[in-house]
């Protein structure tokens, strides 16, 4: 038995360290430009290509699954999330699970945009300017600035599945303005003439930071790891490069 013993120990003390290591999912819930671009590269692929290099043992596999979908699996309805998820914000997510989760130091800065069609901004200030309008809203989407406007009748929700639509329908006049993020406007503004006739102007408090969601179940040192590996990425000239090439701002003190 003490042989055997001393052969067991003599082989875990041999065994090589990434033997010990582990992958966890890094769910995408943005699936368009610049996040995901068409060739399956995009702002999430890099960030995890950046974690990764700070990990260690650890490494994280890049998920690309709808917002739906992922929320279903965080809270529980269709299983559990056990890894990260990426560029997230807990002002974004309801209650109980924004508190439920662990949130990362943030990534950046970032805001939203109001989008009208040229000649339709309202000139008076808002929101009182945008009362009795039609709002083209993203399903399960959180809207900070207008939910309580929405509550209280006093705008036209018309909800679909992503912010295409939204932008298809406020070109032909459907709706009166639509609000997303400042990043995928201007990704999509880029590739596509017709938007030149949209005008972009802040959301009113849109200003948030983006961070990384932590599942509860993900192991402590993990969790140390990746706290690590984000402070990394401040000295990160790679990541830093990165950044810069999405016209991305650095993370600051903001409501989010």
């Amino acid at each position: 038995m003490a042989k055997l013993l001393r052969t067991v120990l003599t082989l875990l003390l041999a065994w090589p360290l990434w033997a010990f290591s582990a992958s966890y999912p890094a769910y995408n819930t943005y699936l368009h430009p610049p996040f995901v671009l068409p060739d399956g590269h995009g702002l999430a692929a890099e960030l995890v290509e950046a974690l990764n290099r700070h990990m260690g043992p650890d490494s994280f596999v890049l998920e690309n699954v709808p917002r739906a979908r992922f929320l279903a699996m965080a809270n529980q309805g269709q299983g559990k999330i056990d890894g990260i998820a990426l560029f997230l914000s807990p002002t974004f997510l309801r209650e109980p699970l924004a508190s439920r989760v662990g949130w990362s130091a943030p990534l950046f800065a970032d805001h939203n945009v109001l989008v009208f069609k040229a000649g339709h901004v309202p000139a008076s200030q808002m929101p009182a300017s945008l009362r009795g309008l039609r709002f083209g809203a993203v399903r399960g989407n959180v809207y900070r600035f207008l939910d309580g406007m929405g509550r209280r009748g006093e705008l036209h929700y018309e909800e679909v599945a992503d912010e295409t639509t939204n932008l298809r329908k406020l070109i032909a006049g459907r709706i009166d303005f639509t609000l997303l993020n400042r990043l995928h406007f201007h990704a999509l503004a880029e590739n596509s003439p017709e938007l030149q006739e949209l005008v972009a102007t802040p959301e009113p408090g849109g200003d948030f930071l983006r961070h990384i969601l932590l599942s509860p179940s993900l192991p402590p040192a993990t969790a140390q790891r990746l706290a690590a590996a984000i402070q990394a990425l401040q000295r990160d000239a790679e990541w830093q490069a990165v950044l810069a090439r999405y016209g991305v701002a650095p993370a600051k003190a903001t409501s989010g």
